[in-house]
């Protein structure tokens, strides 16, 4: 029996969100009501279960997706997943019905299978669609201009109409979606938005120079030949898989950290409590720390763990330690790559920054559904002592008011506390982040601005600082798709600010900086230092 529950344990994977086991010791929830409609397909089936899900989880959900709109929807899909019968066009009704809530915690995942596609990439920037590549059997010139038309619709009208198909929480990352997840050449998608009336269709993309070219699309069995376009490296800021790092230059006066993830040994440990079901945690706790002992851990763990600094704050006090006895004077704090995980860490981060002991952190709501109790046990058993008489049901109730952001820091019986004789850095901080920047290293994103920490340079982050959140992970019983719903609901500590994040200055790459290695985060980040220094 041991064996087969090791065997069962390493078979799970971590998730990008910060929290990780995701299969056979994955907690599951099934819905309290029942599906008793007959003759559903599967595809119909799973998409019922989704919906009551929804409903019985996500918080404040009248208010962004009223319940008329909800049936209205359903009822389509509903009668369109009738004749589905496969896992893309599932997959296509269930975004859109899931991207009405705009929410990255509320997601579905399952395996696609795309076989044609229009053989060409873009890239946006300030609004504005380019031609990244294209098949070879183009013209390489016509790459780097800016697409105006597709078939007749302008490349607003196709950004709006793509977008119904996403789940982020704010533009910047909608069109990230978009690009990223390449709806714009999926010919499953354009049919949908009515860009093409069949999948053979030709495309016709005009430019602004008036000239046009024609797609047909291919076959994704063989390689789409397309041109070979090298995008340099930015010496220092590259990304480097490992989940956080430093270097110096000292010549220029900055340390730069890159901060890839919010995990760590601490982190790996408690997370298990909440997320792995409670006869697998004894075997996950003892699988993992067998994983810590070794200088390379397994690949399932690899990407949260750093073997180097197995714990973040012991990482942190070296780097802030040694930017002192260097005297450096600006530290770049680079999370464009960090998709979350554990807040905790990020609050550790910004307690060596700052000898301010009046900060604020975030509003914090749970949403008392059944999900929410089964899920976070031990969160739920704690509301019992502030409603004795009975915890409200299905209710938004406070679980921290976030009026001290140091408190579990500062708090010696916590898994994260930090003395506080601990070293401080005093300099300029500089906080890099993007669309790319997601979950609690969005929220650290927004600690930074709302409590005066650092310039926050950069795009609007993954995911906006009001709003529901939390990864939940679940499982459709018959088609097997991953999906998540926000259980929990936050608001950010300076509320003035707005529902989306704005940084306090907005940068985005062109292509030109893609292809020559510049860095434009980096650049105005010099550009201060230097503005700085002669002042």
């Amino acid at each position: 029996m041991n064996k087969i529950l090791f065997l069962l344990l390493i078979s799970l994977l971590f998730s990008s969100c910060g929290v990780f086991l995701q299969k056979t010791g994955l907690k599951n929830y099934t819905p309290k009501e029942k599906i008793t409609q007959k003759g559903l397909n599967n595809y119909q089936y799973d998409f019922l279960y989704l919906t009551k899900l929804v409903e019985e989880g996500y918080p404040q959900l009248d208010s962004v997706f009223p319940k008329d709109k909800r049936q209205e929807q359903a009822n389509q899909i509903l009668s369109t997943l009738a004749i589905v019968d496969n896992n893309t066009d599932f997959v296509v009704q269930a975004r859109s019905y899931l991207s009405n809530l705009k929410n990255q915690h509320t997601n579905i995942s399952l395996s696609q299978e795309f076989k044609l596609v229009y053989p060409y990439a873009i890239f946006i920037s300030s609004d504005d669609w380019y031609l990244l590549n294209i098949s070879r059997q183009y013209d390489s010139l016509q790459i780097g201009k800016k697409i105006l038309e597709i078939n007749g619709l302008t490349t607003n009208v196709v950004e709006k109409k793509l977008i119904d198909y996403t789940f982020a929480e704010n533009k910047i990352n909608q069109q990230f979606d978009v690009r990223n997840l390449q709806f714009y050449n999926k010919p499953q998608y354009l049919k949908q938005i009515g860009v093409i009336k069949e999948n053979s269709e030709i495309l016709r993309l005009k430019f602004e120079d008036h000239s046009e070219i024609e797609l047909l699309p291919i076959s994704t069995e063989g390689k789409v030949d397309v041109f070979n376009i090298s995008f340099k490296e930015n010496p220092v800021t590259r990304y480097q898989n490992e989940t956080y790092l430093y270097t110096f230059n000292k010549e220029q006066n900055f340390g730069y950290l890159q901060f890839n993830r919010c995990h760590d040994k601490i982190d790996i440990l408690e997370g298990i409590e909440s997320y792995v079901k409670p006869w697998l945690q004894p075997i996950a706790r003892g699988y993992v720390k067998r994983q810590f002992k070794k200088d390379k851990p397994s690949k399932r763990i690899a990407n949260f763990y750093n073997p180097k600094y197995p714990v973040f704050k012991d990482f942190v006090w070296e780097l802030i330690d040694s930017l002192n006895t260097n005297n450096i004077d600006n530290l770049i704090i680079d999370i464009r790559n960090n998709p979350g995980g554990n807040l905790m860490l990020g609050i550790q981060l910004m307690y060596f920054l700052t000898e301010k002991e009046n900060l604020k952190g975030f509003g914090e709501y749970a949403f008392t559904s059944d999900i929410y109790k089964k899920y976070f046990k031990k969160d739920y058993q704690a509301l019992y002592k502030k409603y004795p008489e009975g915890v409200p049901q299905r209710d938004l109730v406070q679980t921290n008011s976030g009026e001290n952001l140091f408190s579990e820091i500062t708090d010696k019986n916590s898994k994260y506390f930090i003395q506080d004789n601990r070293p401080i850095f005093k300099g300029n901080v500089y906080i890099l982040s993007n669309y790319r920047t997601g979950s609690a290293a969005a929220m650290l994103t927004t600690l930074f601005q709302d409590n005066g920490i650092g310039t926050v340079i950069g795009t609007s982050v993954g995911n906006n600082p009001i709003g529901a959140t939390t990864y939940t992970p679940m499982e459709l019983p018959r088609t097997k798709a991953k999906i998540s719903i926000a259980t929990t609901y936050i608001e950010r500590p300076e509320k003035v600010n707005g529902k989306i994040q704005i940084p306090n200055i907005w940068v985005e790459y062109t292509i030109d900086d893609l292809l020559n290695g510049k860095d434009p985060y980096l650049e105005i980040v010099k550009k201060q230092i230097k503005e700085k220094a002669s002042h």
